[in-house]
């Protein structure tokens, strides 16, 4: 008798995951394994929301996201299950309850084994440590460009206005004219 593997097509998860092997990411679990597997020893999960909290509470229905280094990941049937390390360098990252984009969350730290919650949450953590606790506050930070440091650069001197001639106006004023 012959057993033949059928192949499956990849979700966009899948894609998402795959790219993301060996970088810093967020995911929201429904059930997780501490620590790492180690051979022969079958994983027990927890479910999350049943998990006792240092300051004794449990998260119930808040989300639940696990933040670590991914190693690597499986996609069964309806489960997606992630393998977390710690998080590489960063000695800054919460632990417990936190504000995340205005809801509370529970944020865990890896080592640890996650199934993923659904809808399926999966994030690239940003590299510089003000940026993270700022895309903690809000999405998108990535596309967000702090003007505030930088001024504008300085014109050439050959475009600066020369002895005698005036300054182009500000845009506003030009543009006010060109209304009239």
């Amino acid at each position: 008798m012959s057993v033949h593997r059928t192949s499956r097509q990849p979700w966009p998860l899948d894609l998402l995951l795959a790219r993301f092997v060996g970088d810093d990411v967020r995911v929201a679990g429904k059930a997780f394994a501490p620590g790492l597997p180690t051979a022969g020893r079958p994983l027990r999960f927890l479910q999350v929301a049943d998990l006792i909290l240092p300051d004794g509470g449990q998260p119930g229905a808040v989300p639940v996201f696990f933040e670590g280094r991914l190693r690597e990941f499986e996609r069964r049937v309806g489960v997606v299950v992630v393998s977390l390390d710690a998080l590489a360098g960063r000695n800054t990252a919460p632990e417990g309850w936190v504000q995340f984009r205005g809801q509370a969350a529970v944020v865990l730290q890896g080592p640890a084994v996650v199934e993923l919650a659904s809808p399926f949450h999966v994030e690239r953590l940003p590299s510089d440590p003000a940026n993270y606790w700022r895309d903690l506050r809000s999405p998108r930070v990535q596309f967000e460009f702090d003007l505030t440091t930088t001024g504008p650069a300085p014109l050439p001197k050959h475009l600066l206005p020369g002895p005698g001639v005036a300054p182009a106006p500000p845009a506003s004023r030009r543009q006010g004219r060109r209304q009239r």
